[in-house]
């Protein structure tokens, strides 16, 4: 009997314990900070092979040279910088005190690795910019450790503008644990210095982020978010009416009208930046009628860029005739002109009084994030007065680069952004006649003006000189078109009003401010 209540004892002990241990999870798991889950259009994070791993937008990484929320230059994981007068030689002092997510220290041992890193690995597309070392440090000889939190490039020719193109992607910096150096991919997940890390990812369907708690400036404010891919706008609509998701980011979000609906709900938040992202059509000047400059002029006075933005848009944006997006500091403003009667005149003064039928091309990832299918609509009626009869075909986004370059195509409509603050490698590449990307969209744009312009600014050092150069390039743009800019974007941050902190920027939203409402502080 004694044994039997010894057991029975015993049995209650056990019991008890479980009791407590279970009382305890629910109380854990009731005081526990919900995830915040978000959603973008596309995959934010590409993984292993992508030369970031994952899109500055998900604050994972940081860069040298940063770019603040309304797009200056700043000092991020350099404190400063300075140069010797040739701009040859460039000194880095780096942050002290800052931590990988790995543990390791961010020094110039580190700054080394990223650059060997670089240098080695080649040209590696991605989804947001690709990466060269040769456009952001041309003519780069050596790199080398000063002191321990000193670093010193060395170039063989002066690179005025050296800090303007490590701005952001330029300049990112990984632990060297994370990467193969020579390969440049990433062994694993990537481990940066920033106020989020990644902890899990599945490739075009979600990541989930947490707070780096050994960051060394502000922490984040939530603890844990996940980013959903949710690819089409109507979808990740549905998904904030439902709480499936409380916000979205990155390009294209929700349409602006989508975005107008949802404030009208009153659940809702909506507040925007200017962005870098600039709408325009590609113009096919190798084949009739564009090679006509006389067409290109025409196009650019007959298309109503206020009424695109004003009624597709909801007014969130800026129309220009301006390629370079007037986030970057040495773009200029010109507003744009419509004058029918002068666009008519050209046109008849090539067509003779015949109608022309053209194909204007949509790729379908713009068409997934933008209202370029009414867009186009609206365009093919203003074009269809000047006697173009215009064709519009939606393609897949290889389909219609390949179908662009073969000189398949006469208008086309996307988005360009700005890889870093230096506009020289993106004039370069649309408007010198030896440009890649005049070529690969068969502009067959060739302007003597503008290529003697790219051989002056070889030669010159002087930032005011240079921003001249760029002035005049610009000028002769406008003059003498050879693209047909539209509008600039406006970057709208939508979420549920249950977040806080959730604010627009020139790139992404404050990722690092939001959280549940009520729950700002870190714990």
């Amino acid at each position: 009997m004694k044994r039997l209540i010894n057991r029975m004892y015993l049995l209650l002990c056990v019991l008890l314990c479980i009791g407590f241990i279970l009382s305890g999870c629910g109380n854990q798991q009731s005081t526990e900070e919900p995830e915040i889950v978000l959603a973008a259009a596309r995959d934010l994070a590409p993984g292993n092979k992508a030369p970031y791993y994952s899109s500055v937008i998900l604050k994972t990484w940081e860069s040298l040279v940063g770019i603040s929320d309304d797009g200056k230059i700043k000092p991020m994981l350099a404190e400063s910088w300075e140069s010797n007068e040739s701009k040859t030689e460039w000194i880095f002092h780096l942050k002290k005190g800052v931590k990988f997510h790995d543990g390791s220290d961010f020094n110039a041992e580190a700054v080394l690795a990223n650059f060997y890193r670089i240098t080695h690995m080649g040209y590696k597309p991605s989804t947001f910019y690709g990466y060269q070392v040769s456009r952001i440090y041309p003519g780069l000889i050596k790199y080398e450790a000063d002191d321990a939190y000193t670093v010193h490039l060395y170039f063989e020719k002066p690179v005025p503008m050296l800090i303007y193109r490590m701005a952001g992607w330029g300049s990112c910096m990984f632990s060297p644990s994370s990467f193969d150096k020579e390969s440049g991919d990433f062994i694993d997940i990537a481990k940066g210095t920033g106020p989020f890390k990644i902890v899990e990812r599945k490739a075009d369907n979600y990541t989930v982020l947490e707070r780096f708690d050994e960051y060394y400036g502000e922490k984040a404010k939530a603890k844990r978010i996940r980013v959903r891919v949710i690819t089409s706008p109507e979808a990740r609509y549905s998904a904030l009416k439902s709480e499936e998701i409380f916000g979205v980011l990155d390009l294209g979000g929700v349409t602006p009208i989508m975005a107008e609906d949802l404030m009208r709900d009153g659940r809702f938040q909506v507040n925007s930046a200017k962005s870098t992202i600039s709408h325009y059509l590609s113009v096919n000047g190798t084949r009739y009628p564009f090679t006509d400059e006389r067409m290109r002029m025409a196009l650019n006075l007959v298309i109503d860029r206020e009424q695109i933005v004003r009624h597709y848009f909801r007014g969130y944006g800026t129309p220009t005739r301006n390629f370079l997006n007037s986030t970057d500091p040495f773009s200029k403003v010109y507003p744009p002109e419509k004058n029918l009667e002068e666009a008519k005149k050209l046109v008849d003064e090539v067509l003779q009084g015949k109608r022309q039928k053209i194909v204007f091309l949509i790729p379908q990832y713009g068409a997934a994030r933008y209202p370029y299918k009414v867009i186009s609509e609206f365009i093919q009626a203003e074009l269809k007065v000047l006697g173009l009869d215009t064709e519009i075909v939606l393609m897949d986004g290889m389909t219609a680069r390949k179908a662009m370059a073969m000189g398949n195509y006469d208008l086309s409509i996307g988005t360009r952004g700005l890889g870093n603050l230096d506009p020289t490698s993106l004039l370069y590449e649309f408007f010198d006649t030896k440009g890649p990307t005049n070529k690969a969209s068969s502009f067959g744009y060739s302007n003597p003006q503008i290529d003697a312009d790219f051989e002056k600014l070889v030669g010159t050092y002087n930032i005011e000189d240079r921003a001249q150069i760029y002035t005049d390039i610009l000028n002769q743009l406008v003059e003498h078109p050879a693209v047909v800019p539209l509008f600039e974007d406006q970057n709208l941050a939508v979420s549920n009003k249950k977040l806080s902190g959730y604010d627009a920027v020139v790139y992404g939203i404050t990722l690092d401010k939001v959280s549940w409402v009520g729950e700002g502080d870190v714990k």
